[in-house]
This record gives structure tokens, C-alpha cells and sequence, in this order.
């Protein structure tokens, strides 16, 4: 006597409205029979295997009981409990649910339109089919389903394959429900949906990656199940092969790519050569973008994210709590405004779930062989752009900061401590904010601008310029006292020196 799984039953039309409330991870029970449960001591009327039904009328008066009945029946080895709730029990306890839960015991609930007579019926139809009803040669064709995944196969001709065998029509649909392949059997043609259907997921690495759909007017069979169910291991085998196909490609794409941007020595002629190959022109000139993210990203939505954000041609990918991307230098605006697709691509960014995010972009490489220096140049701008709190900033637009950062530190603290000196130890001792109020000062030229910026009086602001000119004993309209000021204070942004 063959049987099948609580999974496969549950397949079953008369079950329609079913679904599971605790214990999924075991559906692959076997079902060996059916009964139902109208007494409370139910223990010795049960046998192992068996798909229990109840109204939960004999736990109406005490539905704590309902967790013991669940350890009893998953000891005894019976399949799993289907309850019709409604009439008698309102809910399950979740007592009961987590002892379910905690042996792998499956509970469900059925539509109380559901028959329990035609539930046992249809089950029996099932589990008490013979083996000897597989189709003609199914050893045959369950080989030859296997040899197509190992071969390389399609999914097209793994459902043509179980459609000739079952004589039905045969689709294997992906999660969306989109058609990847199809059989037709003797018993439908075209899109005819006077036919029942019934539905076998295909899982890879526990996920389900699609499902497999046969139609007709009877129940498969058991020997048809099993057949169907090596169809379904065998496209699931195909849909693994392509995915990791898929992966060492995108693998391969990457390492290219890395190797580019570290500067390693490849070819010029063969790195356009190669970039052709996996879909990329590189002849014109493009720039190299990362984003710093608080949140790591997939490589598929990093991509996607470019795909939204930037020109056709731009090539990205995740790197850790990083985004990088290639793209062409076309639409860089010339006159020192901000790059609009760059912003666009770290909110995109950010609203998939890359948190806060941080946008610089490098220098125009020509070619190639200069992406590793316009990823250098990216590399500076993203520290520049962190350190003074910027969300999108552009190499070209950083002189200032990329001069102050090529000077020694030792040079910079002793230009600091003689502009600044007296004005930071005079905050650090204080709590003042006279280093805060000369560089918007500073910014604006105005000692009223200045004061409204800063939401200060301004007698305040006054009162903190006359402070400022005692301690550094400068004259703030020369402009050279001016340039130097502006440019130390440049410096504690940028560079933490020892104060």
C-alpha cells in the first residue's frame, strides 16, 4: 500500500480553504488514512498515520485540553489534526499551537462548508490507490525527467515530458504565475479552463522557486504524483543550475569590474574587449560613483536602483555597506551645479532600505585604465563628503578641500593654532561658540545676515565679534586675515588635529 503527504492532501479539491496554523515543517508526513474525533479519549481509535478531523465538539467545555490531545496524537505517529472551528471552539489556544509548533506537528483549519464525509472519501481515493496504477513505464520516465536537469534541459521539455506521460496538459508557472513551459496532454488544448487543476510547488534550498500546474477532469493518481513530483525535483534541479549559472556570471562581472577599479594592468584594447562581452561600452567617458550606506543592499537592488537613477549604460553593484557604480560622464553638468542623478540615485538608495546614504562622485576616466583613478578620486570625495556632512558632493567641486588635505598635518596644525588658537581654547574652557560664529561671519560677510543665521540677537553677535577681535587681534576686513581664518577653520572640518 503506497501514501502520501499531509503537503500532497492538502492539494486535494474538497480541502480548498484549508490552510495550516501550526506545525508546517511537517507536511511531509505520510497519510496512511483518515478518522474523526468525536469522543474525548480518541486515543484508542487512532492509528499511526491518519489525518485526524474534528468539530472540536469534544473540547467545547475545555479547550486547554486541546495541547495534551496534540502531544498524544504527534506520539501516537498520526499525520497531523484538521479542526473545523465556529461551531463549537472560537479559535485554537496557543498553548496548543506552540506545542504544535514545537514537534512538527501540523494543525489546520478547514472552511466549515467542508464536508468531513467527502474529505474522507476523497483521501481514501487517494492513499488506497495502487502502485501498480503509475502510468506505463514511469520507472522509464522518472529517469528520463532526472536526465533532462542533469543534461541541461529546459523546463519546456520537462512538462512535455510529464504531459506525455500523464496524458494531461502540463504548465510550469515561476512564483508570479508567469508560463515558463508547457506540455499538452490528451485531455486539454489551448487555455480550455473546463478542466480541474491541481498545483505542485517547486522549492529549491526550501524556497519555493515556482510550481508546477496539471490539469484534467480526475484526481492524479498516486503513481501520478509520484511522477509529478519528480518533475518538480527535476525542474528544481534546472532552476538551481541556472541560478548559480547566474551568480558565477554576476561573480565574474564583478571581479572584472574590481580589477578595473584597483588599477590592476589589463590590456586596453582587451578590457574593452571584455567589457563588450558582458554588455558594457567603455569607449566614452564615464566616472566611478559610490554611496556609503548605513544599511547593506543586495546586488539586484543596487542595480535596480541605478537602472532609476542614472543614464542608460550605468553599471553597479553592492560592495558591503558600499554602492558602486560606472557611469557615463555624459550627463555631468559643466557649471559647478549639483549632479541631479547622482542625488537621485542615493535617495533611491536610501527608500529601498539603504538607510542614510552618501553620495561622492570621482574624476572623468577617458578610458579603461583611468576607472582606477577616477575610483580613487571617489574614494577622497567620499571621505571629504562625510566629514563636512555633505549628502552628494562632486570631486571636481572639492579643490579647496582636496588642497587642505594634501598639505602635511603637521603644517596645518601650526597654521590653525595661530589663527585659531586663542578662539578654541577660549570654547573648549567655556562652552562658547566663538569659532562657529567667525566662520558664518565669515560665510556671509555680515555681521545681521550672521546673527539671523545663527538665531542670535544681534547685540549678541556684536558682542561675540568684539570678542573674537580681542583674542586674535585681527583685522577682519583685510582680506588676506580674512582668507587665512576662512581657510583654518576649513581645516578643523577636515582634519582632526590635536587641540
Amino acid at each position: 500500500m503506497s501514501t502520501i503527504t499531509v503537503r500532497e492532501v492538502l492539494t486535494l479539491p474538497v480541502l480548498r480553504g484549508t490552510f495550516v496554523v501550526a506545525g508546517q515543517r511537517g507536511l511531509s508526513r505520510a497519510v496512511t488514512g483518515v478518522n474523526v474525533m468525536e469522543v474525548p479519549d480518541i486515543e484508542s481509535f487512532v492509528k499511526g498515520g491518519e489525518l485526524l478531523l474534528t468539530t472540536a465538539y469534544p473540547l467545547r467545555e475545555h479547550p486547554e485540553d486541546l495541547s495534551t490531545l496534540v502531544r498524544t496524537l504527534s506520539r501516537l505517529g498520526l499525520a497531523g489534526l484538521a479542526v473545523k472551528t465556529g461551531r463549537y471552539l472560537e479559535k485554537l489556544p496557543d498553548e496548543a499551537l506552540a506545542v504544535a509548533n514545537e514537534l512538527d506537528f501540523p494543525v489546520m483549519l478547514v472552511a466549515e462548508h467542508t464536508s468531513f464525509n467527502e474529505v474522507i472519501g476523497a483521501v481514501l481515493a487517494v492513499v488506497l490507490t495502487e502502485y501498480g496504477a503509475e502510468p506505463a513505464g514511469a520507472e522509464a520516465i522518472r529517469e528520463r525527467l532526472t536526465g533532462v536537469a542533469l543534461a541541461g534541459g529546459g523546463l519546456v521539455e520537462i512538462a512535455r515530458t510529464l504531459a506525455g506521460a500523464l496524458g494531461r496538459h502540463v504548465g510550469i508557472l515561476d512564483p508570479d504565475g508567469a508560463l515558463l513551459g508547457e506540455g499538452g496532454g490528451g485531455e486539454r488544448s489551448g487555455n480550455d479552463e473546463t478542466h480541474e487543476s491541481w498545483s505542485f510547488p517547486i522549492t529549491v534550498g526550501g524556497t519555493e522557486r515556482g510550481r508546477i500546474v496539471v490539469r484534467g477532469d480526475d484526481e492524479p493518481t498516486l503513481g501520478q504524483r509520484r511522477l509529478i513530483r519528480q518533475a518538480c525535483f527535476a525542474a528544481g534541479m534546472h532552476i538551481a543550475q541556472a541560478v548559480a549559472s547566474l551568480e558565477l556570471d554576476r561573480q565574474m562581472r564583478v571581479l572584472f569590474l574590481e580589477e578595473l577599479l584597483a588599477g590592476k594592468t589589463i590590456d586596453e584594447s582587451l578590457a574593452r574587449e571584455r567589457s563588450r562581452l558582458f554588455g558594457w561600452d567603455f569607449g566614452s567617458d564615464h566616472v566611478v560613483v559610490l554611496a556609503r550606506l548605513s544599511h547593506e543592499l543586495a546586488d539586484a537592488t543596487v542595480a535596480r536602483a541605478a537602472e532609476t537613477g542614472f543614464i542608460r549604460g550605468a553599471v553597479a553593484w553592492a560592495r558591503g555597506q558600499e554602492a558602486v557604480a560606472i557611469v557615463p560622464a555624459a550627463s555631468i553638468p559643466g557649471d559647478g551645479t549639483p549632479w541631479v542623478e547622482a542625488a537621485h540615485w542615493g535617495e533611491t538608495l536610501a527608500r529601498l532600505g539603504g538607510g542614510k546614504v552618501t553620495v561622492a562622485t570621482g574624476s572623468v576616466a577617458e578610458s579603461p585604465s583611468r576607472l582606477a583613478e577616477s575610483h580613487s578620486a571617489a574614494r577622497s570625495t567620499l571621505a571629504i563628503a562625510q566629514a563636512t556632512g555633505r549628502a552628494n558632493a562632486r570631486h571636481d567641486l572639492l579643490a579647496l578641500e582636496r588642497v587642505i588635505l594634501s598639505v602635511p598635518d603637521d603644517l596645518l596644525a601650526e597654521l590653525v593654532a595661530a589663527e585659531l588658537g586663542p578662539l578654541i581654547a577660549v570654547d573648549a574652557a567655556t562652552g562658547s561658540e566663538l569659532c562657529e560664529t567667525l566662520e558664518m561671519f565669515l560665510g556671509t560677510g555680515n555681521a545681521a545676515d550672521a546673527a539671523r543665521r545663527l538665531f542670535i540677537h544681534y547685540n549678541t553677535m556684536k558682542h561675540r565679534m568684539s570678542r573674537i577681535s580681542d583674542l586674535i587681534g585681527v583685522d577682519l576686513h583685510d582680506p588676506r586675515a580674512r582668507l587665512k581664518l576662512a581657510f583654518a577653520l576649513q581645516v578643523r572640518k577636515l582634519v582632526a588635529l590635536p587641540e
